[in-house]
This record gives structure tokens, C-alpha cells and sequence, in this order.
């Protein structure tokens, strides 16, 4: 018998995955999640595949002791360079972020010029490139690595004149060529109006946390996976590796609301990946 009442696990390296979390509560008000920011580890972006696999293992086997319905690898850089591993090491269902875009991808018409942004990790993957080719070879894919941007969020500057002088030092080289751009990294919604100032009115912009949570909305449905209560006194969970104090603060000021339940923890296991 499915356990529809358990909650959902999502994570991300720092505060990111909580533009998911967002979305996926608009959608399913009668669902409660744990959260996991790695922020002792953040940013991914700039870490070896190696260590990004461990830190993921490491999480996947907490949300697992937590008996979470399902996961959500609410991170880009994990989903571009270690879902394979992921999906290996557990039965429970597990949905990444880069799937839910191709798929929208796929639905759009006469797009035929790409920007994809993201962090060093996930440009160098060229996973966003590899799966959006394979629906459609003749678009034309433009990357360009952000590496500024993560530790902007996490610091609380997203509305500061550093990210807008950021912003437009990334996209100068793409904007003019692009009529959709991707933001291939879960927080880069959180400077979304930057973002749109930037770029060119009409350009379609492909938000990989909303189309992560209308992605998860249909599987959960499809798969009668949706708690269906409503009358749920338990709230969501979450869980940090450093810095609960700076991550309320932030958290707060996004979700627009007092976040309550966040604990630190540390997680020690000892892991071979093979990366």
C-alpha cells in the first residue's frame, strides 16, 4: 500500500531548491516536504563530480531514514552530472530538474535559438545540450556559466547592483541571439527580474523550478501518489549543514513567511562513487 501521507524530500546545495519548494506548495497544498540545503557545501557549481556525488549520497540516504515518499533532486549541477548515481542507489521515485525542461521544451513552438545558464558544473556537463538536441537537432544552444550568481542568492544580495552588473556581464554575448533562455539553475528565479531586465522583452524565459513542480504535480497524480488530507498537522521539515541562523533569514525573505523546524546536522558517511 502506498504511503500517500509520507512527506516528500527535496534538496539542493544551499537555498536554491526552495524556489521549487515554493512552487511545489502551490500546487499541492496537501502535501508536506523535508528540505535539505547543503549549505556548508554550497556552491556545487564549482566542486568535482566526486564530491558532489558523495555530498548527494549522503543526503539520498537521510531522506530514505526519513521515509520520504519521494525525492526531488532540486539542484541542476547534481541533476547534470550525477542522477544516473542517484537513481541507482534507490527504489524510491526520483525526479532531477533537467527532464521537466526538456519536456517543455518539447511543447514549444518555433523556438530555434536556446541560452542556457547555469553553473560551471552543469555548462561543462552539456547535459541541457545532450537532451534538447535528442528532441530536436536544429536548435541552436548558446551556454554560458554563472558562477557569480550562486553565491550572490546565498548571501542575501539578489536585489543589489552586484547582480545587475553580473547579469549583464554574463548574458551580453547571448541575449541577441536567443528567443528562450533557461535558467538552468534553481536560483536563479530568485533574480528573475534582474534576469528579465536584461534580456530582450520577448524572449520566452524557462523557469526549471516551476516546470519541476507541474512536472511532479502529473507524476504524482499518474502514479496516485497525491495526499488527498487536508487536515495535516504536521509542517515541513528542514534540514541544514552550516548557518541555520543566515538561512532563516533569507529563506524567510523568499517564501514570504516564518520558516520554524530547521535543524543542523552533520553527515559522516564514508563513500566510494567511482567518479
Amino acid at each position: 500500500m502506498k504511503k500517500n501521507h509520507n512527506r516528500i524530500g527535496i534538496f539542493d546545495s544551499g537555498l536554491g531548491g526552495l524556489t521549487v519548494l515554493k512552487q511545489l506548495q502551490k500546487k499541492m497544498p496537501n502535501e508536506k516536504f523535508i528540505y535539505f540545503g547543503d549549505t556548508a557545501h554550497v556552491p556545487y557549481g564549482n566542486k568535482s563530480v566526486d564530491t558532489i556525488a558523495k555530498r548527494c549520497i549522503e543526503i539520498i540516504n537521510f531522506l530514505i531514514s526519513k521515509k520520504v515518499k519521494l525525492i526531488i533532486i532540486a539542484c541542476n549541477t547534481a541533476s547534470s552530472t550525477v542522477y544516473p548515481l542517484i537513481k541507482s542507489i534507490t527504489n524510491l521515485p526520483t525526479i532531477d530538474v533537467i527532464t521537466p525542461v526538456v519536456k517543455e521544451i518539447s511543447n514549444l513552438k518555433n523556438i530555434k535559438n536556446i541560452g542556457v545558464i547555469g553553473t560551471e558544473a552543469t555548462i561543462q556537463s552539456n547535459e541541457y545540450q545532450k537532451k534538447i538536441k535528442e528532441i530536436n537537432d536544429k536548435i541552436n544552444i548558446y551556454s554560458k556559466a554563472c558562477p557569480l550568481f550562486v553565491p550572490i542568492i546565498e548571501e542575501g544580495l539578489f536585489n543589489h547592483a552586484i547582480a545587475e552588473l553580473s547579469t549583464k556581464m554574463y548574458l551580453k554575448d547571448i541575449i541577441n541571439k536567443i528567443d528562450a533562455l533557461i535558467l538552468g539553475c534553481t536560483h536563479y528565479p530568485i533574480i528573475m527580474q534582474t534576469i528579465k531586465n536584461t534580456i530582450n522583452k520577448n524572449t520566452h524565459i524557462i523557469d526549471s523550478s516551476l516546470t519541476t513542480a507541474n512536472y511532479v504535480k502529473e507524476y504524482m497524480f499518474k502514479n496516485k501518489m497525491l495526499n488527498v488530507a487536508n487536515n495535516q498537522p504536521e509542517s515541513n521539515s528542514y534540514y541544514v549543514t552550516d548557518k541555520v541562523v543566515r538561512f532563516n533569514e533569507i529563506s524567510n525573505m523568499f517564501l514570504e513567511k516564518e520558516i520554524k523546524n530547521i535543524k543542523k546536522i552533520k553527515l559522516w558517511t564514508k563513500i566510494k562513487t567511482g567518479y
